[in-house]
């Protein structure tokens, strides 16, 4: 691209179109069903692995055997075009029989997420109308207190150990903690499939233009939890990015699934594009720190999507010490800030058990259907989240006014993409909020993060347009512009701040957990990082106390909990001149 033509404006620019080939550029996006894409694909590779699952290995062929059997027992129970079942399971291969067997009769998969209260639950079940739900028995007993209240006439339970191997799968069977009673109502998962054996062939349904497939849930940190709407289509265009000569891989390949899959990611990215590309999808259940470094050592992926605290972890783990990832082509991670020295850790870790490639960070979110950036082997920036993928726009703008921002201009993150959601289910008014319409008709989706574009086309987030507050000069301050001054403090693992009523302004407290090889004192480690403070930021932005924490409370929809670090007022300190004094909010 010739840099004088450039106007300043990424989305007029689209720099990013460099590091793509001509062929990706002027691909078209199919015009069919997900599982569509997924069998025109495979179907003359159908003895190729699809699935792994504790070991067994489960061909095309199956896959595709299965899927039939799932959708003609959807068909015996009265599943029709435009249902939606409940899912509330985790990564099993009944859980992609399901889905794609709702896919060929125009179903919708509704992934509800274990960690919702009871009352999330129910509600986000009867907004539904759902009649049928499909759960693993290690989740039933959370939902089995509420299905009373819901529309849900029948439950089938699937065993988190059906498609083990037999020996292993004996012996998860006998550690299952409770013994279910099954009849019409609560029905098992191999009972549930032979209902459909009278039924002879499955017509499929007809594709159509932006059909839903899969509903997701947002976290109901700031209010309840909305459904996103995701759809055939915005599935394909996100796995679309993953074909032709700018993503390397074999059809032999195989990527370790841990996101879970009630988190578009995790089914989207880590599920449903390896199948579509012929790349195995190693499925885990479970997703913990522990099952991530022990599944790379037992599986040897080619390539997996971990959080930082995951990569970090498993570059600290004893039992990785001698593993070989020498065939590891892509390490990735997203969905946690990447500070540059822990960029730097997780490399030398990568780089020292052979791996070629470095770590590849990306960015997305649910709404935008799972990627919106990603690096490659080959470009890439520390402290970016990447460059769009194929046939995304992302821009910054001015939150108030509308205004496109130009390179390296702050604003708020906005994305064009096919891969977007249809819509927050039921939900029109907070749809309406989350898209912007520009005047030449393009529909942005709005982020809430705050960041810009720079002239090469990488994208940086530094935080949420929400954490900010007004200081006692009048002005708004970002919360984040705070933490990350801090953060350059290599002793400093995590820390976030929050922001205290004082008067009629508001004052940053700063909350702080250290790295676990810290070896300074915590009060030269306090002196230290109120002296950077007071070198980088201006008088108002100067944290008013510090409390030095083992870890941070969390909501149960897993993400951290603010209002409870607003309400705690003791065991602050604030250093002034040789002398650490304690504060009480």
């Amino acid at each position: 691209m010739d840099e004088k033509k450039l106007t300043g404006y990424p989305s007029i620019d689209k720099p990013w179109l460099k590091y793509y080939s001509k062929e990706s550029i002027n691909a078209k996006l199919p015009a069919r069903t997900l599982y569509q894409n997924i069998y025109n694909n495979n179907k003359s590779h159908l003895t190729e692995i699809a699935l792994e699952y504790f070991g067994n290995k489960i061909s095309y062929k199956s896959l595709f055997k299965n899927v039939d059997d799932v959708a003609k027992a959807f068909v015996s129970n009265g599943v029709k075009k435009g249902d939606k079942v409940i899912l509330f399971t985790s990564a099993t291969p009944e859980m992609v029989y399901v889905t794609l067997a709702l896919c060929r009769i125009g179903a919708v998969a509704n992934m509800i997420n274990p960690v919702f209260t009871e009352e999330q639950i129910r509600d986000r079940i009867n907004e539904t109308d759902a009649t049928l739900l499909i759960s693993l028995d290690q989740l039933y007993g959370k939902i089995e207190k509420v299905i009373a209240q819901t529309t849900i006439k029948k439950s089938v339970i699937i065993p988190v150990c059906n498609s083990m191997p037999m020996p292993l799968s004996i012996i998860a069977g006998m550690k299952m903690n409770k013994k279910l009673t099954y009849g019409e109502t609560l029905v098992r998962w191999n009972d549930f499939v032979k209902t459909g054996r009278n039924i002879t062939d499955i017509v499929d349904a007809e594709y159509e233009k932006d059909r839903p497939l899969i509903m997701v849930y947002s976290s109901g940190t700031t209010g309840a939890s909305k459904g996103i709407v995701l759809t055939n289509d915005g599935i394909n265009a996100t796995i679309s990015h993953y074909f032709g000569p700018d993503f390397p891989y074999t059809r032999k390949d195989r990527f370790l699934q841990m996101i879970p899959i009630w988190f578009s990611t995790g089914i989207v990215l880590c599920v449903f594009m390896p199948l579509c590309v012929g790349i195995t999808s190693i499925l885990e259940p479970v997703f913990s720190k522990e099952n991530f470094a022990k599944d790379i050592k037992k599986y040897k992926p080619s390539m997996t999507l971990g959080t930082t605290s995951l990569w970090l972890y498993a570059a600290n783990w004893e039992g990785l010490k001698d593993t070989d990832l020498s065939n590891m082509t892509f390490p990735i991670t997203g969905g946690e800030q990447v500070l540059p020295r822990v960029e730097k850790t997780i490399n030398n870790f990568l780089k020292s058990h052979g791996c070629k490639s470095i770590l590849l960070k990306g960015y997305g979110m649910c709404e935008l259907g799972s990627t919106v950036t990603s690096d490659a082997m080959t470009t890439n920036k520390t402290g970016s989240t990447g460059f769009p993928i194929k046939d995304v726009t992302v821009s910054a703008f001015d939150i108030e006014t509308n205004k496109e921002m130009q390179y390296g201009q702050r604003g708020e993150i906005r994305v064009q993409s096919p891969a977007r959601m249809k819509e927050y289910f039921k939900n029109p008014e907070a749809t309406e909020k989350y898209f912007y319409t520009d005047e030449n008709g393009n529909k942005w989706g709005c982020t809430g993060d705050i960041g810009y574009v720079d002239e090469e086309g990488f994208i940086y987030i530094l935080g949420r347009a929400s954490d900010k507050f007004i200081s006692k000069t009048g002005r708004e301050v970002f919360c984040f512009d705070i933490k990350n001054v801090i953060l350059q403090n290599e002793n400093i693992a995590s820390c976030e701040v929050v922001a205290l009523q004082k008067d009629n302004y508001y004052v940053p407290v700063v909350h702080i957990v250290l790295e676990e090889n810290c070896h300074d004192s915590q009060e030269s480690i306090l002196y230290a990082i109120h002296h950077l403070c007071l070198d980088k930021l201006e008088d108002d932005c100067i944290p008013c106390a510090y409390k030095i924490r083992e870890n941070f409370p969390v909501k149960s929809s897993g993400k951290k909990d603010f209002e409870a670090l607003r309400q705690e007022k003791g065991g602050f300190f604030l250093p002034q001149n040789n002398t650490l004094i304690a504060v009480n909010l």
